[in-house]
């Protein structure tokens, strides 16, 4: 399970995501009509960004963000152990966004061969504390298929072991082909996919099993395919009427 509380009231809570981003026209063969497309884009939680952002680009190549908010949490922190008369810590205050620093010390270094990689690069606030149960934890990533002038950094943090106490960022990069990026409130912003710690396993099949494998398939191809039997079989429908997928809601 995916704990999360977001920054304050103004903040947007994550979202099942959908099986269909784009609005397409008329026609067959779209990727979305296809199960295991529809499949993907739908796996996981959408982050839905909560201000407006617009970058552009400045005379050196780099960047800047032309109108951004900074939010305040709407609620304190008192620690269990304080005293009586003790005062709780003021709201939390978050920028919506911010680039990495050329001369930066922490949270880590940047050296300076290594500063202009990141030129592209900026952080995106998720508002959001997420924390996962023992043994969770969430893979940070781009909306599948997506085609934005932007992309995100994939990361897998363990929010089971670091109680980190402010909101996720997510990493974006940002593509230089372009002047100015906007990026609008409501926008998905990154996907949010749990993932189980657990050892997982590669092993080539044998000669033996593949043989049965190949069996399986050519029974279920003679049961589900339409039309004479051939060397290609029109199998539309059959695959996703049988697709298992995962379901992911959110509650309030």
């Amino acid at each position: 399970m995916i704990h999360f509380r977001r920054f304050c009231e103004d903040v947007l809570a994550p979202t099942p995501a959908r099986d269909a981003y784009v609005r397409r026209g008329s026609g067959r063969g779209w990727p979305e009509q296809c199960p295991p497309v529809r499949a993907s884009n739908a796996y996981g939680f959408d982050v839905l960004l909560s201000v407006d952002l617009e970058f552009e680009r400045e005379d050196d190549g780099g960047w800047r963000l032309t109108n951004s908010d900074t939010l305040t949490a709407d609620w304190v922190w008192l620690p269990d152990d304080a005293p009586e008369d003790a005062e709780p810590a003021p709201p939390q205050e978050q920028e919506a966004a911010w680039f990495w620093d050329e001369d930066q010390t922490i949270p880590h270094v940047i050296s300076p061969e290594v500063w202009p990689l990141l030129r592209d690069q900026v952080k995106v606030s998720t508002f959001l504390y997420l924390a996962t149960d023992p043994g969770e934890m969430i893979l940070f990533t781009d909306i599948p298929h997506a085609s934005r002038p932007f992309k995100v950094l994939s990361a897998l943090v363990e929010t089971d072991a670091y109680p980190a106490s402010y909101a996720w960022h997510c990493v974006l990069e940002l593509d230089r082909r372009h002047e100015r990026i906007v990026i609008p409130r409501g926008e998905p912003l990154c996907r949010l996919l749990p993932v189980r710690r657990e050892e997982f396993v590669a092993r080539e099949r044998s000669d033996e099993e593949v043989g049965d494998y190949c069996d399986r398939g050519q029974a279920w191809l003679a049961e589900h395919g339409k039309g004479p039997p051939g060397p290609m079989m029109d199998i539309t429908g059959a695959y996703g009427r049988q697709q298992q997928r995962a379901t992911f809601r959110v509650e309030p």
